[in-house]
């Protein structure tokens, strides 16, 4: 039983007679009522709960260079990317209705005065606090809705019920449970459970070691002072009173910062640097494994910011594709977040059209793009203006040559290739080897040169070129023909240093 396009406000109920139906559309496992008081659920983060803290603690952490450059570090992988846009809805295989391109176009342009970067600032830091409460500010306009601002609200204003709801933390909303209207709210999580509706937090992860790294810096700090100083050491005079020397510590202590001082007669006064016995290598040991374990949390690995004696290169590179694993977890939870926004704006204006869809657009990959075209080139594929100009190239900054051999360079080529008494034996037997290698190579390829080229025609792109060319050859074995092309190389080569010894010898 399904009700395609029906639509259902905060007004409207549906009622069903058969028991059975409505059992079937009930809940079974529920939350108990001990979980909360007044239906609100309150926040299970088991460090914070520890602590007896709330998220505002959180904030705090953000002071540590570690966590400020872990965050950063991270979230700018995300906003540097600045090319996104919103497509209209449509369904798979077909247009976009004039509805649904009219909606993605109000949206784009209420948007335009919004500061997105911003946006996207604040909702990257989901993860580090859990959840992110981002406010719709709608004004009316001409009949329809429109986006004013979207604002993200401190998050310790807001609550989550038993059922996971987002509820306002104001006076009312503490006795009555209100729940916070979904056209209002877009709510970014990172991780939400049943049992826990805000989020996975990984600063409440890092709240200890920051305090232990504290703690260690402090002794550091106070170690230094005493032990990284010379001391001012005084010899009072034999048989000195009490209160004779503490007039003459005084004076030292004035000297300290004077660097003039007045003794009794016959004390003697020196300057020596005192190595204590203790290093303190054991705090600055936990100073580093707190900036370690940090990184660790927030960014997955640690290597991105310090190699040091830690690791080699491969290690870096291969934590640096772990940064942008998480990194692109972070693009989807902006994508996420923006898809939510303009479902929202489709309920409310248009709720029979299909809502815009949010991505970001990757730039081509020239790199790859033009490694394809060289092998469909070792393949027999030759090609024409539009190729190059797809690189960005403009026609009066490239030409393409003929792939055609005049007859001349042919008979030459054929006359080469075949010795014809003009060569010594030992260059004869270098032609011999590229005669074989390219006729193993053409052998190689020879029957399927058409087939890959209807294919390369087909394609739209070159990522559909790669695709077809998968698909069409999945078990293609092309040992023979690349033992060919290497042998070719190989004889090139020998013929290459060949020909230059032979010119010298000429010369000389």
């Amino acid at each position: 039983m399904s009700a395609p396009g029906l639509w259902i406000n905060e007004h409207d109920f549906l009622e069903f007679g058969a028991t059975s139906l409505a059992e079937l559309l009930g809940e079974v496992a529920v939350a108990p009522e001990s979980w909360g008081w007044l239906g609100l659920l309150p926040d299970p983060d088991p460090v914070l709960r520890e602590r007896g803290d709330d998220i505002k603690v959180l904030e705090d952490l953000t002071a540590d260079g570690k966590v400020c450059s872990s965050i950063q570090g991270r979230k700018i992988k995300t906003l540097n990317k600045r090319d996104y846009r919103f497509t209209p809805g449509k369904l798979e295989g077909q247009e976009p209705t004039p509805e649904a391109k009219r909606l993605c176009d109000d949206l784009t342009r209420d948007l335009e005065r919004v500061d997105l970067h911003n946006l996207f600032s604040q909702v990257l830091d989901t993860p580090y606090y859990g959840y992110t409460p981002t406010e719709i500010l709608w004004r009316l306009d001409s009949g329809r809705m429109h986006v004013r601002d979207l604002v993200p609200k401190p998050r310790e204003w807001f609550v989550f019920d038993v059922d996971g709801t987002l509820c306002f933390r104001g006076e009312e909303a503490v006795i009555t449970g209100d729940k916070v209207h979904p056209f209002k709210m877009v709510l970014s999580r990172h991780f939400p459970t049943y049992k826990n509706p805000y989020g996975l937090r990984l600063l409440s992860r890092c709240l200890f070691l920051v305090a232990f790294k504290k703690g260690g810096i402090e002794f550091l700090m106070r170690f230094a002072e005493k032990f990284g100083m010379p001391w001012v050491v005084g010899e009072a005079r034999p048989g000195a009173l009490p209160k004779e020397r503490q007039e003459m510590k005084t004076a030292l202590s004035a000297m300290i910062r004077d660097a003039v001082a007045v003794v009794s007669g016959g004390a003697k006064v020196r300057i020596e640097s005192v190595e204590g016995k203790a290093t303190g290598g054991i705090h600055l040991s936990i100073v580093n494994y707190m900036d370690a374990a940090i990184a660790q949390i927030i960014q997955g690995q640690t290597l991105t910011q310090e190699i040091g004696s830690k690791g080699s290169y491969a290690a870096a590179n291969t934590h640096y594709e772990v940064l942008t694993d998480y990194a692109e977890a972070d693009e989807a939870m902006v994508v996420t977040a923006m898809n939510d926004l303009a479902w929202v704006y489709g309920q409310v204006n248009a709720p029979d059209a299909l809502t815009p869809v949010f991505s970001y657009v990757e730039p081509e990959d020239l790199e790859r793009k033009a490694k394809l075209g060289r092998s469909l080139y070792a393949l027999g594929a030759r090609f024409k203006e539009p190729y190059f100009e797809s690189f960005g190239l403009t026609p009066e900054e490239f030409s393409v040559a003929s792939v055609e051999t005049p007859a001349s360079d042919a008979g030459e080529s054929a006359a080469f290739a075949a010795g014809d008494g003009h060569f010594t034996p030992d260059q004869e037997a270098v032609e011999r080897l590229v005669t074989e290698a390219l006729k193993d190579g053409g052998r190689a390829v020879r029957d399927q040169v058409g087939r890959i080229l209807d294919l390369v025609e087909r394609a739209e792109s070159w990522e559909d070129a790669e695709l077809l060319l998968l698909e069409a050859f999945p078990d293609l074995d092309d040992g023979d023909f690349q033992t060919a092309v290497e042998a070719a190389q190989v004889a090139a080569d020998l013929l290459g240093r060949y020909a230059v010894r032979l010119e010298t010898g000429r010369a000389g």
